[in-house]
Order: structure tokens, then sequence, then C-alpha cells
């Protein structure tokens, strides 16, 4: 159906690292959503919109792949970039969790339903904890770091649950 290719598309929004070097490039996760939301656009608008969203992510995530080699020489820009980013990230997820409710709850599946809102909330909490750390850590850098290891634990564990969450759209929403 094409939650599949929303599956493998979080794991490469699982931002691991070596240093500097992203082993999981968010080009290639966007990339495999705009698959996926292209099989899937029929079936709800959100997944239309999630599916132009992820075009603009594509040239974003590709933007910010070049930066990693070729560091832009304004930090401000680097930031504002990031910031947009945080919120077309944002608005696809939101998307995507918004059409996987409204397919399974077009197909009575309301546990199912309700399961998708609550990931969107869950992923909504962990993003916005994390946006507000980084622009409160060069005032309390301890406890930002305290912090951040967890949101990275927590951002980790949210990116599982979005996968088990395709994983299971495949799954149940298929027949």
């Amino acid at each position: 159906m094409g939650f599949l290719h929303l599956f493998w598309g979080f794991l490469f929004l699982i931002d691991i690292r070596i240093n500097g070097f992203d082993v999981l490039p968010d080009v290639i996760g966007y990339v495999l959503f705009f698959v996926g939301f292209l099989k899937l656009e029929g079936k709800s608008e959100h997944f239309r919109k999630a599916k132009n969203m992820s075009v603009i992510l594509i040239f974003f995530s590709a933007l910010m792949l070049i930066f990693t080699w070729m560091p832009p020489q304004s930090w401000l820009f680097y930031f504002l970039l990031n910031v947009v980013l945080y919120f077309l990230k944002l608005y696809l997820i939101f998307q995507m969790c918004n059409g996987i409710s409204e397919l399974a709850g077009r197909k009575g599946f309301h546990a199912f339903q309700t399961k998708a809102i609550q990931r969107w909330r869950w992923y909504f909490v962990i993003a916005t904890a994390t946006f507000i750390v980084v622009l409160v850590a060069p005032f309390v850098p301890l406890l930002a770091v305290f912090l951040a290891i967890m949101l990275i634990l927590a951002s980790i564990v949210i990116h599982i649950l979005m996968m088990m969450l395709t994983w299971e759209a495949e799954r149940v929403l298929h027949r």
C-alpha cells in the first residue's frame, strides 16, 4: 500500500552520526516518504498533502547534507534553516498520522484510529521539548546536557513507535 515505504523512511530520520557523518541521511528517508505517500495519496487528502511536503523536505534535507561538507558562514542562517525543517517535518508527520487515522476510521478500526492520533501527540511533545532544549541550552548548559540525553533516547523511541505504526497500518489497513 505504501506504508512500508514510510516505515523505512522513519529509519532514515533517526539521527546517527559518526564523526559528523550522518549514517542514515534524512534525504533518503524523505524520498522513501515521497514514494509511500505517492502510493497512498488516493486514499486520503492528508497523504497528498504529506507527499507534497515530502518534496520540499527532500530539497531542504539535501541542502542540509551539503552543509555537513561545506558549513554556511552564518550560524543564524543554519539555525533558521533548522527551524524551518522542524516545522515542515511536524506538518508532514501530522498529515501522515491524520491520514492513517482517517483511513482506520473509515474501515471501522477505531482503536487504531485513536492510536495514530496519540502517536502524533507523542511525536509533537518530544519534538517540541527538543526544540525548547536547543533554545535554552546556552543559558543552562548542564541541565541542557541532561535533558538532551533524555530527549535523544525519547526521540529514538518515538521514531521506533512511528515505524511500528506504519508497519501496523500496512498490515491492518491493507485488508
